[in-house]
């Protein structure tokens, strides 16, 4: 069951159209408030 929530949250964020390589040279601050701008939770992804 864990295994198709990974996939589910994947999908989740490649359908945001957010880029993780992006993401990952940003500052957290700056992080979390472009994943939230996109719609999704910050705290269900960990850079």
């Amino acid at each position: 069951m864990k295994d198709s929530l990974v996939k589910d949250e994947r999908t989740e964020f490649e359908k945001s159209g957010l880029n993780a390589d992006e993401l990952e040279r940003m500052s957290r601050t700056e992080r979390r408030k472009v994943i939230k701008a996109a719609g999704l939770d910050p705290d269900k992804y960990d850079f």
